[in-house]
């Protein structure tokens, strides 16, 4: 679908809370330079039949109109270099190879739904599992946000997850109701070896994820434009003997 500024121009409006008259060239999108605002203005693109050049973030309506027309040439995609192996950490206390991200979001940035199946931004960042439990709650966006601090903070902790879509990750739970994390692949949900917590007030939600790098593989991700390719280097234990995951051997190419 070609271009239409009119279009785009209604869309950035809406998501601003602004008048569409008010949105000109010069106008800020710093509101939206957040992990769920690119979430927003990514989905509202798709249903326009528009998507962001990979690697860019602009800064005004005049840059996202240039960088959807093809005519921004300053704003190139960028790769990102190779992400190191983690350092032990030395000294008393310390914890070799430990990974931890943390996310921190306010419930009232979620979008109101009066139908969160059917609504753009759910059904394109949560797998049916979450919708249909945060649905079975008082506040469903409580649970959203959560979920979303989730999917946010494995990617702080753990490289390899930052160009996987936010629909393919998702909070699953035991019989016990405690929280793990899942990889959609083509051979269905993988339990991944991240350990998360969540919680929330009735403003703001948060959650940490964490990964023992020693004791799980070592992954060293490079990110290509909106393609992932990754390598594995595991450590020699007794674990490095149990069979991998096809599904997730088969995404990561290990």
């Amino acid at each position: 679908m070609s271009l239409n500024p009119e279009q785009l121009r209604d869309l950035i409006a809406t998501m601003l809370r602004i008048s569409p008259a008010e949105i000109a060239e010069g106008t800020s999108l710093a509101p939206l330079n957040t992990s769920l605002g690119a979430a927003k203005v990514r989905l509202g693109l798709k249903r326009l039949g528009l998507a962001m050049p990979a690697g860019t973030s602009p800064a005004t309506f005049g840059g996202l109109l240039a960088a959807l027309s093809g005519e921004d040439s300053s704003v190139a995609p960028r790769k990102a270099e190779p992400v190191s192996k983690p350092l032990p950490v030395s000294g008393n206390g310390g914890f070799a190879g430990l990974q931890v991200g943390l996310d921190v979001e306010d419930i009232r940035s979620m979008p109101a739904a009066s139908d969160y199946w059917e609504h753009e931004f759910y059904r394109g960042s949560f797998s049916k599992s979450e919708i249909a439990y945060a649905v079975l709650h008082p506040e469903p966006r409580t649970h959203f946000a959560g979920f979303w601090c989730a999917k946010e903070a494995l990617r702080k902790c753990d490289p390899l997850f930052a160009g996987v879509a936010p629909e393919r990750t998702a909070v699953a739970h035991d019989a016990d109701g405690r929280p793990y994390l899942t990889l959609e692949t083509e051979a269905g949900p993988e339990r991944l070896a991240h350990a998360v917590s969540i919680s929330h007030t009735a403003e703001v939600a948060t959650a940490v994820v964490v990964l023992n790098a020693v004791a799980a593989p070592v992954v060293v991700a490079v990110q290509e434009d909106s393609r992932v390719s990754a390598q594995a280097e595991a450590p020699v234990t007794p674990a490095r003997e149990e069979k991998k995951s096809r599904g997730l051997a088969k995404l990561f190419g290990i």
